[in-house]
């Protein structure tokens, strides 16, 4: 399975630099003439938009040249509706539309949490927003990217003070800020003077990204796909770099191990925590009987995150059980790698789209496993129990296993 790394330390991320390192990594030559025909066939715009060769402090890049004449986006409901068109136009998959539209999502509520009542699109109510957009979920798409695991180091934002529609702002924009505070996504000290990360490009990370980290990790580097901004910086070059690798420890990671035994909470009380914890981000959460201290009856709260998340679980593990102390131990942890693959069942005569979970772990099938959700939608218009129609699933679209490998 293919997996990304996203290394936006040295100059920060947006939504056209995303777009050329990816250009860069695949080489891909449909993406850019396909964008053209939308946007001009299905916007009130006309654009010119190419992926050029550059140079940034003699480091070789793909850069995007957009040129666009148009209108800009008034609301989010307008984004969203364009987006659709021009991803409904280059075929993308309703689950990839689904993601662009939450990136149009949290690009709006950022908007609003910083704008309250006088809400405006502002800097990312452009055309060229919907073109980066588009372009980063279709690449990610058509290259298995998106099933693979996408990882992110932590993101330089800049320094000193920017123009923007309020007037004159320090680094990062509030839009951006918003999304980085919401989405806790790591920052990255920069002693460029300039804004590196932008609305579009955190919001672009923050809905594809599965993992931030703060290191490189364990990997084999295949190969690597470099984006160039259209800045010129004074400290580094103004690129980003996107590395397509491999695991050197295939689905072996390291988890912090949280726990607190308590004695003294109701089980409303502890079932509510839980559901906190996972909400919050925690990767597994659990309760398990035990005996405290004077022999009494007591829950054992089991709470596992990622590193650099310890300690702000731990507190938030402390406010809703009450407990004032938690233990932390870092864990080891193997994961089956999971794959989503899309077949059809055909019950009376009718076909239905039914998606089936492939676990593997050291090349050896673990499980297949038809989602849940699929079954309930095909049992509402067959009336069949979804237990029935699983069972048809598994004996159309499961073939025999030969070898375990």
């Amino acid at each position: 399975m293919k997996s990304l790394l996203i290394d936006p330390r040295m100059a920060g991320v947006a939504g056209d630099m995303l777009l050329s390192a990816l250009l860069d990594l695949t080489g891909d030559q449909e993406c850019i003439p396909l964008l053209n025909k939308a946007v001009c066939e299905l916007t009130h715009c006309t654009a010119s938009i190419k992926a050029v060769h550059a140079t940034s402090m003699g480091i070789g890049a793909v850069r995007m040249e957009i040129g666009l004449k148009g209108e800009r986006f008034a609301s989010a409901e307008d984004l969203a509706r364009a987006f659709k068109n021009i991803s409904n136009f280059m075929e993308m998959s309703p689950e990839v539309i689904d993601k662009g539209l939450e990136v149009i999502s949290t690009l709006s509520e950022a908007e609003s949490a910083v704008h309250k009542g006088h809400y405006h699109l502002h800097e990312v109510g452009s055309v060229d927003t919907v073109i980066d957009i588009a372009g980063v979920l279709w690449l990610l798409d058509k290259y298995d990217y998106m099933s693979g695991k996408i990882s992110c180091l932590p993101v330089a934002v800049g320094n000193g003070i920017i123009s923007m529609d309020h007037g004159e702002l320090p680094a990062p924009a509030p839009a951006t800020l918003e999304i980085l505070c919401k989405r806790s996504i790591p920052v990255a000290s920069s002693t460029e003077q300039f804004e590196l990360a932008t609305p579009t490009g955190v919001a672009l990370l923050a809905c594809i990204v599965d993992d931030f980290i703060k290191v490189y990790p364990t990997s084999t580097p295949l190969k690597i796909g470099k984006g160039a901004g259209n800045a010129e910086l004074k400290v580094s070059p103004n690129i980003i770099r996107i590395i397509e690798n491999i695991s050197s420890c295939e689905n072996n990671e390291q988890a912090v191990l949280l726990e607190t035994l308590i004695d003294d909470a109701s089980g409303e009380v502890l079932g509510h925590a839980l559901n906190e914890m996972l909400d919050a981000g925690a990767l597994d959460a659990y309760i398990s009987s035990a005996t405290g201290k004077k022999n009494r009856p007591a829950q054992l709260v089991s709470i596992l995150c990622l590193p650099g998340e310890e300690r702000r679980m731990s507190r938030k593990l402390m406010q809703h059980t009450g407990s004032i102390g938690v233990r932390a131990q870092v864990v080891n942890r193997f994961i089956a790698g999971r794959k989503i693959d899309k077949y059809q069942v055909e019950i009376n005569g009718t076909k239905y789209p039914v998606r089936i979970k492939i676990s593997t772990f050291d090349r050896h099938l673990i499980s297949r496993k038809p989602e849940f959700d699929d079954l309930v939608e095909i049992s509402k218009q067959t009336g069949l129990s979804p237990r029935i129609i699983s069972e048809e699933v598994k004996r159309q679209c499961f073939l025999p296993i030969k070898d375990s490998k």
